[in-house]
């Protein structure tokens, strides 16, 4: 997991919140967490996701704002979860005050749906914003399953009130995305059918690049930053590409 988006860019929540603290020693308190359905198959007025956002299609982000003293929000975009109804979310501190961030479904129960991408919002108080914040990202099959935490972020609070990252999403899970959700070929997604078989197509103005080794994604032209939707991405040799890598 790992980094950034912001202001309006999220629109309207649904899914599941819940309230939780960190250890005593640490002030950090988590006020509310939110998920999103899953997003991987076609959108369905029972499904909708946390986030509308289709400029991050393709990317993997994360977000943070600043809400006032000591409160911090933080968005996870399309994140990679085993399919599932209820995501619940938990916060606290580690022994060197690296912040632990977490997910898990709400029941242990096992789906053979496969991988669905997620969006998660954590509403945090009690946060030193006066200086660099590290995070850990982790998830758990649920509550009783222990977490595996396998990406790290550094949020420059001290320098930014709001910030977004973003990275190319997963392969494996871009292509059940895009192939659930009808979008392969488009922006940031895999060129052709998400088959993996070499295919070079994608959508008008749009250019098959690679972005990594057996990892095609069709990318916009640009001259500069400011042709990049959203500001998720950057100008880079003309095209519209993720900078970040965690």
């Amino acid at each position: 997991m790992k980094q950034l988006i912001i202001g309006g860019f999220w629109a309207a929540m649904l899914g599941v919140s819940c309230a939780g603290g960190t250890e005593t020693e640490n002030p950090a308190t988590l006020e509310d967490f939110s998920s999103s359905a899953c997003k991987s198959r076609a959108a369905d007025p029972g499904q909708q996701a946390l986030v509308l956002a289709a400029d991050a299609d393709g990317l993997q982000c994360v977000e943070w704002t600043k809400n006032g003293d000591r409160t911090l929000t933080v968005r996870l975009l399309n994140f990679p979860e085993p399919c599932g109804d209820d995501y619940l979310g938990t916060a606290k501190a580690a022994a060197d005050g690296t912040l632990e961030l977490s997910v898990h479904k709400a029941s242990c129960d096992v789906f053979r749906c496969g991988t669905c991408v997620f969006d998660f919002e954590y509403v945090l108080a009690g946060i030193d914003t006066s200086r660099e914040l590290s995070i850990h990202l982790g998830s758990a099959i649920c509550a009783s399953e222990p977490t595996t935490f396998s990406d790290e972020v550094t949020l420059p609070l001290d320098r930014q009130d709001s910030g977004v990252a973003c990275r190319y999403l997963d392969r494996s899970a871009v292509e059940q995305y895009g192939r659930g959700r009808g979008t392969c070929g488009e922006r940031n997604l895999p060129c052709g059918t998400c088959d993996g078989t070499g295919t070079q197509t994608c959508a008008s103005g749009l250019v098959c690049t690679e972005v990594d080794d057996n990892d095609s994604r069709c990318l916009a032209s640009c001259e500069t930053d400011a042709d990049c939707a959203g500001g998720l991405t950057s100008c880079q040799d003309g095209l519209c590409q993720s900078g970040a890598s965690w």
